[in-house]
């Protein structure tokens, strides 16, 4: 009876890669180098994902009505703005009116 001798290849390959025939009921042997990799492979992996045309659409209707939205706030600020001044504007041309009124009443 022969004997193979052992090689580094023999021990490092599974029982399977050396005999075909063989059947093993375990898992193939990986090397802790091949396993470092895989889980450097594994950690360096990012997460992706996918954002649909409509998912954009959306997104950027948001945005546009946020837009509209900040435009009738300013528009709205701007005509309380223009009322204050009109108010001020009306009651300096009263306070005025009253003074000249009181002015010529005087005179009389």
């Amino acid at each position: 009876m022969a004997v193979a001798a052992l090689s580094l290849n023999s021990i490092l390959a599974s029982p399977a890669q050396i005999n075909p025939q063989v059947k093993t009921d375990t898992q193939p042997v990986v090397p802790q180098g091949a396993q470092d990799a895989q889980k450097t492979a594994k950690s360096a992996q990012t997460d992706t994902i996918t954002i649909s045309a409509q998912a954009l659409k959306m997104a950027d209707d948001k945005g546009a009505v946020a837009k509209e939205e900040a435009k009738k706030a300013d528009a709205q600020r701007a005509l309380l703005l223009a009322g204050d001044k009109s108010d001020a504007a009306k009651k300096a041309t009263q306070y005025n009116a009253v003074k000249a009124y009181a002015a010529v009443s005087a005179g009389r």
